[in-house]
């Protein structure tokens, strides 16, 4: 959680600083004359956005007690005037409870003086005992949850291109487009059964359906965003859309520093 509160501060940073830059008088050095700056007064808009989900998953405990989750969402973002993703930092906060087996997952035991919850062995996947909730526990808990970027390459969602680097490669793709077009090319391009990049060789029908009516520039578009990422930017895993989209409409206009 610090780090990501770290990112978003040097991500409002970044755009005080790009807004001041467009906006002063100053002569133009021999790097301003290579790299053509912003045009004059302007203007970028900064917004945060949230998306929570509850989740009856993934799966259940070796005694067959359902496992529960959260996925929070965290998005910040910077637009330009017409709504354009100038830069963007996503983050998640996923909890479950206490007997999901997969290792540096955060948990959740329940409210001190509350009944307790299975506790599952992450070595063994075997079911150990029921937690005993006290303030203490619970505080204990809540200290060590981890974003998923946090958790960096121990999320073990791909050992080759884990959370954070795909999600890396989304915020790059945002960029230049409008919530409104990301949302259109997630229609498009995106499968309608798992919210992920259509695969151009899947075997599926629904997306085979989907692929085929894609324009080549899509599938060329589509090909290269898989290369970075192939997760799912809305499902039961956190609703990555509705957080950047939250951010869109929570936008304020930064205002240009002072020199």
């Amino acid at each position: 959680m610090k780090k990501f509160l770290a990112v978003f501060m040097t991500l409002v940073m970044a755009a005080v600083l790009l807004v001041g830059c467009a906006s002063g008088d100053k002569e133009p050095t021999d790097n301003d004359k290579q790299t053509p700056a912003p045009a004059g007064n302007v203007k970028l808009y900064h917004g945060l956005g949230t998306a929570a989900n509850f989740r009856n998953g993934p799966g259940s405990d070796s005694e067959g007690v359902p496992v529960y989750s959260f996925n929070f969402v965290f998005a910040s973002a910077i637009f330009d005037e017409e709504g354009k993703v100038v830069d963007a930092e996503v983050d998640i906060l996923e909890v479950s409870t206490p007997n999901y087996d997969g290792a540096g997952m955060p948990h959740f035991s329940g409210w001190p003086g509350k009944e307790g919850y299975n506790i599952t062995d992450e070595d063994t996947g075997k079911v150990t005992g029921v937690s005993e909730n006290t303030e203490e526990s619970a505080q204990k808990e809540i200290s060590e949850w981890a974003t998923k970027r946090e958790r960096g390459d121990n999320y073990h969602m791909n050992p080759d291109n884990d959370w954070h680097k795909q999600m890396d490669a989304f915020e790059d793709w945002f960029k230049g487009k409008t919530v409104a077009e990301i949302e259109e090319a997630f229609n498009t391009m995106f499968s309608d059964r798992n919210g992920r990049p259509l695969d151009p060789n899947t075997d599926n029908e629904e997306d085979k359906a989907k692929v085929d009516k894609l324009t080549e520039e899509q599938k060329a578009e589509v090909e290269d965003l898989r290369s970075g990422a192939t997760m799912s930017l809305r499902d039961a895993h956190g609703d990555i859309l509705g957080a950047l989209k939250d951010a869109y409409e929570n936008r304020k206009e930064m205002a240009a520093s002072a020199d």
